[in-house]
């Protein structure tokens, strides 16, 4: 028990250092974050308003220092949630299992040609819109096996739920395509 609970900060020190960052550019950082149960992050802000891509089932609880409020976020695979920014606070794995998360940081000051619009043109009908504000709009849609996506006119990061598997594509840029031998579950965040 001893030789466990002096292993234990290793194995949380190796999840946060295995959370690697899978897209850095102008519009967005995307970081594949891993935490196991009872992992406790040290505390941190987020400056910019993120999209939170969960992979797996489970539980957070996020305690903010500045106002001393904790509340407790349970969410379900494959779920997608906006994480505004926030000041001082602490994130804790409170679900009793593993989990996976694609967090997509969104650049305040983008690359744009022009004004973003207000709303995008409606998405083709086989794309379910789950959420739409002035940076983002979140889209879910199947692929089946080597079917590729529609195309964008704004840059998109598309995220396989069955794995995380990321990309980013530029405005215009070309198609997903589902590289697998079955559907697949994907969401597009397309960037304003």
């Amino acid at each position: 028990m001893r030789l466990f609970a002096r292993a234990l900060p290793l194995i949380a020190g190796a999840c946060l250092a295995q959370n690697p960052v899978v897209v850095e550019n102008g519009w967005v950082r995307v970081v594949r974050a891993a935490n196991i149960p009872g992992q406790l992050s040290r505390p941190h802000v987020h400056l910019v308003n993120r999209v939170m891509i969960h992979l797996d089932k489970g539980a957070l609880r996020i305690d903010n220092k500045e106002t001393g409020v904790a509340r407790d976020i349970p969410f379900r695979a494959g779920e997608v949630r906006w994480d505004p920014r926030v000041g001082l606070h602490t994130s804790e794995n409170t679900g009793g299992t593993a989990i996976r998360i694609v967090e997509i940081e969104l650049n305040d000051n983008p690359p744009r040609a022009d004004k973003a619009p207000d709303r995008l043109p409606a998405p083709a009908s086989r794309y379910k819109a789950e959420m739409e504000n002035g940076q983002v709009r979140i889209l879910r849609t199947t692929l089946n096996a080597n079917e590729k996506s529609l195309g964008f006119a704004t840059p998109i990061v598309a995220v396989r739920l069955s794995d995380g598997e990321t990309l980013f594509r530029p405005a215009n840029g070309p198609a997903v395509t589902n590289e697998t031998t079955q559907p697949a579950d994907w969401i597009f965040v397309e960037l304003k």
